[in-house]
């Protein structure tokens, strides 16, 4: 039996990818997006050096889990174009310490059935 090595560091990177169930480049969309502040998928991309296609389902994730924001933004002739935006930081902590907190909970009622069985 392995049991989980508690002693290892883990940073936030890592609590965030886990929660989020966000992989490498997902992360690395958050971090350049909130870096930079507002941009369309196209400009992420090429900031990335990777495919508009490849950006966008990363930030369909962002969305879905609320970590950022898709803006429609109308062209004076008329269409328009999208741009995304993270979320406040403090807001993402919040998130953060709501999965930890359902997690744990979980994990105690889990524990309290074994311990019935």
């Amino acid at each position: 039996m392995r049991l989980i090595d508690t002693s290892k560091k883990i940073g936030c990177d890592d609590v965030v990818k886990c929660f989020f169930d966000f992989n490498d480049l997902d992360l690395n969309v958050y971090k350049k997006l909130k870096e930079d502040g507002e941009l369309k998928a196209q400009d992420l991309a090429d900031k990335l050096k990777k495919e508009r296609s490849t950006v966008y389902r990363s930030l369909q994730k962002l969305t879905k889990c609320g970590l950022c924001i898709k803006k429609s933004n109308n062209i004076n002739t008329g269409g328009h174009f999208h741009t995304y935006i993270c979320i406040d930081s403090k807001l993402v902590k919040l998130k953060v310490e709501s999965c930890i907190n359902n997690w744990y909970k979980s994990m105690k009622e889990t524990i309290k059935v074994f311990e019935n069985e």
